[in-house]
This record gives structure tokens, C-alpha cells and sequence, in this order.
């Protein structure tokens, strides 16, 4: 395995840990502010989800970017 594989998989690594906190952090907080209003405990993570869907969708969409502009930097730099 070269180099360059071996820091695509890191920063692929990287990239997940950070899409699975901004999920985790996000969802909490919708939920926190879902419960408070009234919803039941899985209540409120239906509503959560449904009212932080757009911002999963941009984060997603964003570590794609940022991984496949890595791996283009990284098929350059040879």
C-alpha cells in the first residue's frame, strides 16, 4: 500500500467521525428542543430527524466534497 492510499483512508476515517458528531450533536439538540415540546421520547426523534433532515443532506454533501477534492489533490500531487 503507497502513501497516498493510506492517507485516503485516514482522511476517509476522519471524515466519518466527523459527519457521525455533527449527527449525534445536531440530533440531540433537536431532540432536547422536540421533548421539551411536548413530544414523547420517540416521538421526538421522528421530529428531529424530519426538522434537521436539510442540514444532514448538507453536511453529507459536504464531507463527499471535501473527500473526493482530497483524493484529486492527492492524484495531483504525484
Amino acid at each position: 500500500m503507497n502513501d497516498n492510499s493510506k492517507k485516503l483512508k485516514k482522511m476517509a476515517v476522519w471524515i466519518i467521525v466527523i459527519f457521525a458528531t455533527i449527527f449525534a450533536i445536531v440530533m440531540a439538540v433537536l431532540w432536547m428542543l422536540m421533548f421539551n415540546a411536548g413530544a414523547s421520547a420517540f416521538g421526538a426523534i421522528g421530529l428531529a430527524f424530519t426538522a434537521g433532515w436539510w442540514i444532514y443532506v448538507v453536511v453529507a454533501i459536504l464531507c463527499f466534497a471535501a473527500y473526493f477534492g482530497y483524493k484529486y489533490y492527492l492524484g495531483r500531487k504525484k
